[in-house]
């Protein structure tokens, strides 16, 4: 057999990682491209949200007080008594012929359909998305639907980001990363909140906090914040008084508060996936279209006699966070408003549920301050703060995403004090809900259609591990001029596995296994190991991250690693095989689960053992 030098034996870079330069080593120079396609994707994502914000005033305009006009306007101050009740099944039912015949994933509140193109698409979405989202968003919500414009805005914002990739023929990975950007700039734009926007795709759509994807998606976070500003200035949306805790006693009713918005989470997700499933099964014929219309003749009627659940509701947030409604008033707005969302997005029509979660967190979040200051008057400091820490718990919980419920609430109330207890609420809350509900509000849908929906993230064991870590360091050599009879009669049955070839100088040549000894018959006397060895097996150097090992593994679709000292001093110092990179997962699961045994695998002088820590 031919002699293979050992580049063109292991197919390896000709430099060993120690070797290379500081450039391009923590950052790859491609991603620097792709931040550029980001700032032009938050350039749009900003423009679009504020054309989705507009369009949304431009309906509740023509439908609740018949003018044309782009004036914010509150559809809850209209005066159209009985009349009311049959504006909002005008827009469910453009809805419900929009899903029906153009585009079925307009249905919903936006962000599950970005989460399956991630996960499942290739982060892919059509261009019908796109254009369609945003006006059916707008119809929805001017005529009465009581959703935020946030989880449309993500999705057509993401759309945005998906289309530029595919246009520009990127890989499904920086597709994912425009993607989560338009996302983020759809967030940002809507509440000139850049930290939020950037939380929530990582938190719902990236599933990761790598810089290649990171860094492009909070610059096109920024650059839609700037075009936010740009329209409305840095006011915030709603402003709030400056919060302060009477003392950190009072964190105790913050924790309290956490777990009563974890179990109205609990009840809002499981009261939507149940109303789904009714809607989808009702025994009627093009139920697509007709159910978004039941749905909202059942909105009309609570609207009627709670108006407060009309649209947005952005004004009813600002009286919650001031102080400016009764208790029955806040009980009977946050109760009407928790039903008003699950009943018009059950149905299948389109809206954010960002939004609605505040209200409802909020209303009865404020009685639960104010019956807090009733019994403790010198321990509670203003039922507003509690509006603020359950909107928060709420909105986490059901998401799950706390780190962008924190930031958000504090930065929309432009509100730092508020922290510390948004962090106990939020954290308390979500830690209920996931003991509650194996699913959040983003992903039972998904999950209902057989997909695998984790919103957990880590750093994967094969990252943490160096190679030289897990590499067998007892193992045989044998000499290429060796010839085959003579090693054969020399191994014992134990020392058949992965051997490596090496020349005189001790470098290596190749490798040969069990059955490349076994498959001359009869054993030639004079065919060396050199010709018998093979080239099939890659090549790395103490230090390397066992994921980088393992995905050359994959890509030339071999089981073996041979690891020597350098790519000055090609000599043997380890063998791999790719069952001890599968025994990692062990070792964490192990880790995990305190069941971490002594065991021969333990011991780094007979075989591989892994220090994570």
């Amino acid at each position: 057999m031919a002699d293979f030098s050992v580049r063109e034996v292991a197919g390896h870079p000709e430099e060993a990682p120690e070797k290379k330069g500081q450039f391009g080593v923590a950052l790859e120079p491609a991603a620097l491209k792709i931040c550029g396609y980001a700032l032009l994707v938050g350039l749009i994502g900003g423009l679009v949200a504020q054309g989705l914000l507009e369009l949304i005033y431009l309906f509740t305009n023509i439908f609740f007080y018949g003018r044309l006009s782009f004036a914010i306007t509150n559809p809850a101050h209209s005066h159209l008594h009985l009349w009311v009740i049959l504006i909002p099944p005008i827009g469910g039912l453009v809805v419900g012929l929009l899903i029906y015949f153009f585009e079925p994933t307009l249905k919903g509140h936006g962000i599950p359909e970005a989460m399956e193109a991630v996960l499942f698409g290739h982060s892919r979405m059509r261009t019908r998305v796109a254009i369609l989202k945003p006006l059916a968003t707008a119809l929805a919500i001017g005529t009465g639907g009581p959703f935020g414009a946030e989880g449309p805005i993500i999705q057509t914002g993401g759309a945005f980001g998906s289309l530029l990739g595919q246009w520009l023929g990127l890989t499904p990975y920086n597709r994912r990363v425009l993607l989560a950007s338009g996302a983020a700039a759809g967030m940002a734009a809507t509440f000139t909140a850049p930290l939020s926007g950037i939380l929530v795709a990582v938190e719902l759509l990236l599933f990761e906090l790598r810089a290649r994807s990171f860094i492009p998606v909070a610059l096109a976070s920024v650059v839609a914040t700037g075009v936010r500003v740009h329209f409305v200035g840095w006011a915030p949306l709603f402003p709030a008084p400056e919060y302060k805790i009477t003392s950190t006693t009072e964190l105790w009713l913050f924790a309290v508060l956490g777990i009563l918005m974890g179990i109205v989470g609990v009840a809002m997700i499981r009261a939507l996936a149940w109303l789904e499933d009714f809607f989808d099964n009702m025994p009627i014929p093009y139920a697509a279209i007709w159910c978004p219309a039941i749905g909202a003749l059942i909105l009309g009627v609570i609207g009627y006699f709670c108006p407060q659940v009309f649209g947005t509701s952005y004004d009813t947030i600002r009286d919650m966070l001031n102080d400016r409604l009764t208790a029955g008033s806040l009980l009977g707005i946050g109760v009407a408003k928790f039903w008003a969302l699950v009943i018009s997005l059950g149905s299948g029509t389109t809206g954010g549920v960002f939004a609605p979660s505040l209200v409802v967190g909020g209303g009865l979040g404020a009685v639960f301050g104010m019956g807090c200051r009733h019994l403790f008057p010198h321990l509670v400091s203003d039922p507003g703060f509690y509006a603020l820490a359950a909107m928060a718990g709420v909105f986490g919980g059901i998401a799950r995403a706390p780190f962008t419920s924190i930031v958000f609430l504090a930065e929309l109330s432009h509100n730092p004090n508020s922290l510390l207890p948004l962090t106990l609420c939020v954290m308390i809350s979500d830690a209920v809900v996931r003991l509650l509900s194996r699913d959040s509000i983003m992903t039972v849908k998904l999950v209902k259609r057989g997909l695998i929906i984790l919103q957990d993230y880590w750093v994967p064991v094969l990252m943490r591990a160096r190679i030289d870590q897990v590499m067998h360091k007892q193992f045989r050599v044998v000499h290429g001029d060796e010839e085959l009879r003579a090693v054969i009669h020399e191994l014992s049955q134990s020392d058949i596995g992965l051997i490596p070839v090496v020349n005189a100088a001790g470098e290596l040549l190749g490798i040969v296994e069990a059955h490349d000894l076994l498959r001359i018959e009869p054993p030639d006397h004079h065919f060396t190991m050199r010709e018998l060895a093979r080239s099939d097996y890659v090549l790395a150097y103490p230090g390397e991250a066992v994921d980088r090992v393992q995905r050359e593994m994959m890509l030339k679709n071999v089981e073996n690693v041979v690891v020597v000292e350098s790519s000055r001093a090609l000599k043997p110092i380890g063998i791999v095989r790719a069952n001890d990179i599968l025994q990692l997962r062990r070792w964490l699961l192990e880790e995990e689960q305190g069941e971490l045994r002594r065991t021969t695998l333990d011991k780094p002088e007979e075989s591989p053992g892994v220090q994570l820590g």
